[in-house]
């Protein structure tokens, strides 16, 4: 990566009102980060490679590719992972800090990008720096411990060398090396210039567990003080020198490209703008403010080329749906025993169950800046994919990918959305037109008609029972527009024409079923689709574990002991599904009037890269002809807690986020457009519709596993039994029919 990637930095500072918040340039650091060290107060300011500028002139030295210290002890640890809410900005720190033995008090944090250090591998996929599928912690945990080991070491080497004694005989404790038999002790600020001289033991030894004094506290969240008083800088507040700003118009329709706009001129001419710019697939119009270039583009005239999705209906794409599930010919995944002939043999259950499109829909919508130069593309912005950019700008451009420099800012929601770089395009084609950096803001309802979508799935189950009132047999058919087939088609062919995403829980069923089929059909639109949070498994667990609910009453049996059958051969299985119905007291009387349900669901990372085991049981009460939902009991086992408090918040966070998809997402389409555009139409839950969360942290001795996406999928099978329970009516279509008090 060139010099000016590794050594450019920026850092977010307070300013005086009215401004809310400042980006200033400060000097130069690591890896083309962006400097935001909000952790502990004042911001530390990063240094130059030659040891000046940043904070008094402080330099800071780097131990490895995750740590900088400088002579008063001050500690900024590298962070690869984007926080886009989950967390990571506090626990993968704790995570190195805690094996390093850093003063915790004097730990400050940055965003890192450009070396091979901050990539991992995912299954099928190249090495690229990215946040998703819930794998930061499962993929940096070790990483990071040797990290911290390896500076932990080579300061307990250099302290002993300076106190004259042998390293066994010193230890290290909250950043210092001390002398055990005497007390003397050097901060690792006082040697850190010695340190920095040093070679790195590529394996070092990792703590015991007995040793560890961070890992598993509920430490706060070191961005909470930023983002509450305004100085934490989103990709919405970045500002740079002799910046333009720029709004984008997209087409009315689904794929529609811009074909000309009929009074350029006139608009060029509006207060303001500066030019007007027509990318592949949207108009922008550059000015020297937001508000100028909405204005001047809102009043553009633009002639459409509509595009193939111009006659897209909603009511078509369910009724083609419909029509999967009757198909001939669908593609089988999974085959065990004799499933035809057992339900040919027995009394056949059966259900269809359906999800529509829904689309992220986040606080901050899609922006990003850019600087087109000779050579060299410069970036700034809510990222979730750094090397995703990279790639799409070096190829559109015809540059090296060392020539692309990101800077990741803090994000304002994401779900998936901030990994495909399309507003990243927009900007860059926006700022090589004018020859001068450009942030491009796209509207909220451009934001939500012009995403990228989880797709639409439909679902048939069909089950005989037994005389214990267990599945013999189960056929599960899953259809829909397949997400792999339109934007990772390789994987689609490898896996012989069928979707995992679109299976997620059902092809690897973790039920002791002793026949079963699973098969699917890929109904495909012109519909662009993406990952979003928890992917498939917000429908396909939906059907599964709403279904599995139909046969425990079919059967007469209660629908924790149906599941415990169903698990018997998964011990981690039942100790959460024991421990959470234990703390919801399950088997005991509800209160009057309150109906409860539950779902259970194993999440497994893609390409198996971790395992969690969710349990979750719901309570609500009929008010009138509106249900209110009053407390959800979650069980989670997620492997070793780093941060009891950051699980439960993103278990909270996912639950809120599950039930704004249960009872109100929903994408709809009239003539090849979307019909939503704001939160009137596309609404999010409100406080009052929130019920109280309790989650149940299960002590686990595995290593992390994925937590951020996990406590989505079981929320709406759960709050369909307990409305069945309530009022007698399936819901088997999200969202549910079915008003809120």
């Amino acid at each position: 990566m060139s010099q000016r990637a590794n050594d450019s930095a920026m850092d977010a500072r307070r300013v005086k009102a009215p401004a809310r918040r400042a980006f200033l340039k400060t000097g130069l650091a690591i890896a083309g980060s962006l400097v935001l060290p909000l952790s502990i107060g004042e911001a530390l300011g990063a240094s130059s490679s030659d040891g000046g500028g940043g904070d008094g002139g402080a330099r800071f030295y780097p131990i490895n590719d995750w740590i900088r210290i400088d002579p008063n002890g001050r500690t900024i640890i590298g962070l690869s992972q984007v926080e886009v809410g989950q967390g990571v900005y506090t626990g993968l720190p704790q995570v190195l800090a805690d094996e390093m033995d850093a003063d915790w008090r004097q730990v400050s944090v940055e965003f890192v990008t450009g070396r091979d250090a901050y990539r991992i591998e995912a299954a099928n996929e190249p090495p690229q720096q990215f946040v998703g599928a819930s794998m930061s912690v499962t993929m940096f945990y070790t990483r990071l411990r040797v990290a911290g080991a390896q500076a932990r070491e080579a300061f307990l080497m250099a302290g002993a060398q300076r106190l004259g004694v042998r390293a066994t005989q010193c230890v290290t404790q909250q950043g210092r090396v001390i002398h055990v038999q005497t007390g003397r002790a050097l901060n690792y600020g006082q040697l850190v210039a010695d340190v920095a001289k040093l070679p790195l033991n590529p394996h070092p030894a990792l703590k015991a567990a007995s040793g560890q004094h961070l890992m598993g506290q509920a430490l706060h969240k070191l961005d909470v003080p930023a983002k509450v008083d305004g100085t934490a800088a989103f990709g919405i507040d970045v500002q740079v020198p002799d910046m333009l700003v720029g709004a984008i118009r997209m087409a009315p329709t689904l794929g529609g490209t811009p074909i000309a706009v009929k009074n350029a001129d006139a608009v060029r001419a509006m207060p303001g703008v500066v030019d007007v710019v027509l990318a592949k697939d949207a108009v922008i119009v550059v000015a020297q403010s937001y508000w100028q270039a909405k204005t001047a583009g809102d009043a553009a005239d633009i002639e459409w080329n509509a595009g193939e999705a111009l006659h897209l209906q909603s009511a078509t794409i369910l009724a083609q749906r419909k029509g999967a599930l009757q198909s001939d010919h669908p593609v089988v995944a999974t085959r065990i025993g004799s499933p035809e002939a057992a339900l040919a043999s027995g009394n056949v259950i059966d259900a269809d169950y359906h999800t529509p499109y829904i689309v992220h829909a986040t606080m901050e919508p899609v922006c990003a800046t850019v600087h087109v130069r000779d050579g060299e593309i410069e970036v700034w912005g809510p990222i979730q994919g750094q090397d995703k950019v990279r790639w799409a700008l070096g190829g559109l451009f015809k540059l090296p990918h060392e020539k692309i420099i990101v800077h990741t800012t803090f994000v304002g929601g994401s779900f998936g959305r901030k990994y495909v770089p399309d507003f990243v395009i927009h900007a860059a084609v926006a700022s090589r037109a004018v020859k001068r950096p450009v942030k491009v803001i796209r509207s909220r309802e451009d934001d939500i008609r012009h995403g990228f979508y989880r797709p639409c799935a439909s679902a048939r189950f069909r089950a005989t029972l037994g005389h214990d009132g267990m599945p013999v047999a189960l056929h599960a058919r899953v259809v829909g527009h397949s997400l792999y087939r339109s934007i990772k088609l390789e994987n689609f062919k490898k896996a012989g024409g069928w979707d995992e995403t679109m299976l997620d829980g059902i092809y690897d069923l973790g039920y002791a079923i002793p026949n079963l089929l699973v098969d699917a059909a890929d109904t495909p639109q012109p519909v662009p689709v993406s990952f979003m949070r928890s992917v498939g498994s917000t429908s396909s667990v939906f059907f599964l574990e709403s279904f599995i609910n139909e046969l425990a009453r079919a059967a007469s049996v209660d629908a924790v002991r149906y599941r415990r059958t169903l698990l018997r051969n998964d011990p981690l299985a039942l100790r959460v599904l024991d421990q959470t119905a234990a703390h919801a007291k399950w088997f005991g009387p509800a209160h009057a009037g309150v109906h409860r349900g539950m779902a259970y669901s194993l999440y497994t990372g893609r390409g198996g890269a971790f395992t969690t085991y969710v349990v979750t049981i719901v309570e609500l009460r009929m008010v009138g002809e509106r249900a209110k939902l009053e407390r959800v009991v979650c069980g989670i086992d997620c492997g070793r807690a780093i941060n009891p408090m950051l699980i439960r918040e993103m278990v909270e966070g996912g639950i809120g986020f599950a039930l704004t998809n249960t009872f109100k997402s929903e994408i709809t389409f009239a003539d090849g457009a979307v019909v939503q555009g704001n939160f009137t139409d596309y609404p999010l839950l409100s406080l009052r519709e929130m019920p109280r969360i309790e989650v149940v942290i299960v002590d686990s001795d595995r290593d992390p596993q994925g937590c951020g996406e996990v406590a989505l999928p079981p929320v709406a099978p759960a709050v369909a039994e307990a409305l069945f329970r309530a009022t007698g009516q399936r819901h088997r279509s999200m969202p549910f029919a079915q008003p809120l008090a």
